[in-house]
Order: C-alpha cells, then sequence, then structure tokens
C-alpha cells in the first residue's frame, strides 16, 4: 500500500469567491523536468504524498491540477487555459474521449491514459489522497494508486468525469 497522508478534502465556502471562467471544451496537459512558477495560478488545496517511492506534491488548482516530483524531475500541470509546454497534450470535454502520452526524462518513464466518462462513474470523494470541490457536481480529486496516481476532474455542465491514470517507472540512475 502506497504511503499517504489522509484525504485531504476541501470545499469553498459557502461559494468559491473564483471569478467566473468561460465553459472549457479541452483539457490541457503540460509536463517538464522543471517545476512551473505556481504563484500564476488559484491554488486551492496541496497535499504532500510519496509517488514511486519519493516526496511528492499533489494540488488542486483553480483551472485543473498539479503533480510534482522533484527528486525524479516530474512535473504534470494540467489546466483547462493552454499551457506554455513544449509538451502539452490535449483533451476534448467530452464522454467518449480517449487519449494516451507519455513524459520521459533521464530519471523516469510516465504514461498517463485519460477517458471521458459519464458524470455518474466519478467515485466521489472519499478515496482521494486530495480532493476539492468548486461546486456541488464540480470536483478535481488525486489518488496515490500502486505504480503512479489518478485524477478525476468533474464537468457537470458536459455529465462528465473526466479520468486520468497515469503510471511511473523509475529509471535505474548508473
Amino acid at each position: 500500500m502506497p504511503s499517504h497522508p489522509p484525504s485531504t478534502t476541501e470545499s469553498p465556502s459557502p461559494a468559491d469567491p473564483s471569478p467566473p471562467a468561460e465553459t472549457p471544451t479541452e483539457l490541457y496537459f503540460g509536463y517538464s523536468a522543471d517545476a512551473p512558477d505556481l504563484t500564476t495560478v488559484d491554488v486551492k488545496t496541496v497535499s504532500p504524498a510519496t509517488l514511486a517511492g519519493e516526496p511528492a506534491v499533489l494540488t488542486v488548482i483553480g483551472e485543473s491540477h498539479y503533480v510534482g516530483l522533484p527528486a525524479l524531475d516530474f512535473h504534470e500541470l494540467c489546466s483547462c487555459k493552454p499551457l506554455p509546454y513544449e509538451r502539452t497534450h490535449e483533451t476534448p470535454l467530452s464522454v467518449g474521449a480517449e487519449r494516451e502520452f507519455s513524459f520521459e526524462s533521464d530519471r523516469l518513464d510516465a504514461q498517463t491514459v485519460v477517458e471521458g466518462r459519464p458524470l455518474d462513474a466519478f467515485p466521489g470523494p472519499d478515496d482521494a489522497t486530495v480532493a476539492y470541490r468548486f461546486d456541488p457536481e464540480a470536483w478535481t480529486t488525486i489518488r496515490i494508486a500502486d505504480g503512479g496516481y489518478e485524477t478525476y476532474h468533474t464537468y457537470p455542465e458536459y455529465d462528465l468525469a473526466l479520468h486520468t491514470e497515469t503510471t511511473m517507472t523509475p529509471k535505474t540512475q548508473r
């Protein structure tokens, strides 16, 4: 069983003070060996964790999420807004959408599978390592899993639970 602190579930109180945003149509995944500047995003909640045997940080941001694994040069920033990374992948916000993409560095190989599921496929926040509720049915959750992590991003306006599963394989250093 992976080591991680108890689930951190937060929700706005009583209403999220973030300004209303345009309805997104895609989710962008950006990967880098360098940490992004999180001072430019609306951080909702942060949780330390252990991922691939190393310290990690799981962050829900106003636009989506960030997973950082500095010891293995892995940084994933996911956003409803386009990202300024060389390695950026787009996923449409629709049920039935499927995408696969990978990140490779000198220290780690990571593969992510994205699947658009109906909203009722969202298992809820209880088993998440970190979770944030934006509206009654709008959640972002991150859960540490064996060999990686999974996320859910729910979009009630699309009847969508966008699920990602990322598997990680650290490389042996010589």
